[in-house]
């Protein structure tokens, strides 16, 4: 997909959907209520994946985009169960992709691991925020 200007929303509504499921977590207490601890949030956000088969069909094919987002939410989620610093890397990586991925012509999938990796972003950003709001 490839646009004219540098789009609002693929920069915007994924980091807040991050970051809103951070916050919905605490407030809700849901690993509290469903048992499920800290894979709840990284659950709601692949699962909300499935709004993105609800992109116009100028996108293109829409389920190659939705599996370039769940496999962008494991890349973000499983290095960091070794590596505890790698949530800076899925925020650096997302932010450079926000630079320049509009202006070229990417795959579906691309645009989904673009996606992703805001989701993932906003909801370690929101962790952060919270943690610290928290304590």
């Amino acid at each position: 997909m490839k646009w004219d200007k540098p789009p609002l929303w693929p920069v915007v509504l994924p980091p807040l959907s991050g970051f809103s499921v951070a916050l919905l977590e605490v407030y809700l207490e849901l690993p509290v209520l469903l048992g499920w601890g800290l894979l709840m949030p990284v659950v709601i956000i692949a699962m909300s994946s499935i709004s993105l088969l609800l992109l116009p069909e100028r996108f293109g094919s829409r389920l190659e985009c939705v599996i370039g987002f769940v496999f962008m939410v494991a890349v973000a989620v499983l290095p960091q169960l070794v590596f505890p610093v790698w949530f800076i890397i899925v925020i650096i990586f997302w932010m450079s992709q926000s630079l320049y991925i509009w202006r070229r012509n990417y795959p579906n999938f691309r645009l989904g691991i673009w996606l992703g990796a805001g989701s993932m972003s906003g909801l370690y950003l929101g962790s952060l925020a919270v943690f610290n709001l928290m304590s």
